[in-house]
């Protein structure tokens, strides 16, 4: 839902308020106005009516807000699990790994792409580095498929980040298989997705 939409919560409120009154008042009106059952005066039912219609409006008025209050949640709790993914990257388990993989980095210009992938096979420090880097961007494409992050948002904090990775351990991804390769793939798309 954009943020327009949600920014005009309270005109809306307003609205809502207005136009039933103005419905509120026609239909008294015409309850007044028209010939009442028998028993009964003009003036008793169109006071039944009003009072009707006003309790409709106690009715209505809590829902909306609740949706609204839902929606708002919902923006709210995406724009905290962005940012807790964002913290994520500088957590001292991910920042040991990346330091593997900077090293590797310094050194990539020099290696071919299956010299890359046998430095990374022969190396378990640097397997587990590069494996849980590559976890933590299948948490990123997984967090975006199921809507709980705001991408463009992640992406102007770690999006040329991730294109770097993802260019730099393309070739160790395709030697883990297709679908491997598809999901990281998927996440070199989601990185350059900014508004």
């Amino acid at each position: 839902m954009n943020n327009h939409f949600i920014e005009s919560k309270w005109r809306i409120f307003v609205w809502i308020n207005l136009l039933w009154i103005i419905g509120t008042i026609a239909l008294g009106y015409i309850a007044y106005t028209s010939a009442p059952p028998t028993g009964s005066s003009s003036l008793i039912e169109s006071i039944k009516i009003i009072f009707l219609s006003l309790g409709g409006l106690g009715v209505v008025l809590p829902t909306y807000i609740n949706a609204f209050n839902a929606i708002e949640g919902r923006q709210t709790q995406k724009i905290e699990n962005t940012f807790r993914l964002i913290e994520k990257w500088d957590d001292p388990l991910m920042f040991k790994a990346r330091k593997f993989t900077r090293e590797l980095k310094l050194r990539q210009q020099s290696l071919s792409a299956n010299e890359l992938v046998s430095e990374i096979d022969n190396n378990p420090e640097l397997k587990q580095s590069i494996v849980l880097v590559m976890n933590y961007f299948d948490q990123i494409r997984v967090s975006e498929e199921t809507k709980r992050i705001n991408v463009p948002l992640f992406n102007r904090s770690l999006g040329p980040v991730m294109q770097d990775y993802c260019h730099r351990l393309r070739p160790y991804v395709e030697k883990q298989g297709a679908q491997y390769l598809a999901d990281w793939d998927r996440i070199l798309e989601l990185s350059k997705l900014v508004k």
